[in-house]
């Protein structure tokens, strides 16, 4: 187990590659307010950038010890049997995450070094189960291929002083049956004042990305 109060201290300024847009500053400015968070939006709206680099900034500032990351590992094609390591196995699902990260932090040595450190935990969703994450900014990627029962089991895997971001599209659901995924049922959860639902609009890709989605539709 890291000791917390020494990774609460960066040894130096930290400089980042890319600064955050008015809107994501809106979305981390409740992100810092928020217990649990619902970054949704279609393709290009930033959802995993805004995750991850207000992640790295709540540790590198010391307000949070650790970053751990998940999602569900729902492909739309068969690749059959990946033989290897966990770590090579959970690395195709987390290359977004990690190029998210890099885009805002462009260091890959010190990133690899917190993961060895274990400051930034890459887990597969069905080892979530049974742990307890404390002090921590977990990001559930793709949320959108969650079930009702992962959705609760991922929220009931928060610890003391933790935050939870979950980043979904409900145009990119996976499963088999669209209707099991929980993204359809995160409204209820707006009754709280722990959660906040956050819909981000601005496109960073293509500018031909909105268009054409929304003909596919």
């Amino acid at each position: 187990m890291f000791d917390i109060e020494k990774k609460r201290q960066p040894k130096t300024d930290i400089k980042y590659s890319l600064s955050l847009t008015d809107e994501q500053k809106i979305a981390k400015q409740k992100i810092l307010e928020s217990t649990v968070v619902f970054l949704t939006g279609i393709a290009g709206t930033s959802k995993t950038f805004t995750a991850t680099s207000v992640a790295l900034d709540m540790v590198f500032k010391g307000l949070k010890s650790k970053i751990v990351i998940t999602r569900p590992t729902v492909s739309t094609e068969d690749i059959g049997f990946l033989p290897g390591t966990f770590e090579e196995k959970m690395e195709p699902w987390l290359v977004p995450i990690r190029d998210n990260m890099r885009k805002f932090y462009n260091n890959p040595a010190k990133l690899k070094k917190m993961e060895e450190d274990g400051i930034i935990e890459v887990i597969s969703l069905s080892h979530f189960r049974g742990r307890t994450f404390q002090d921590s900014v977990c990001i559930v990627d793709e949320a959108q291929n969650l079930t009702s029962s992962q959705l609760k089991m991922a929220i009931g895997r928060l610890g003391k002083g933790s935050i939870m971001i979950f980043c979904g599209d409900c145009d990119q659901i996976d499963l088999k049956q669209s209707n099991m995924s929980a993204i359809h049922s995160i409204a209820k959860l707006s009754q709280s004042p722990h959660v906040s639902i956050i819909e981000m609009q601005e496109n960073h890709r293509h500018p031909a990305v909105c268009e054409l989605l929304e003909l596919l539709k």
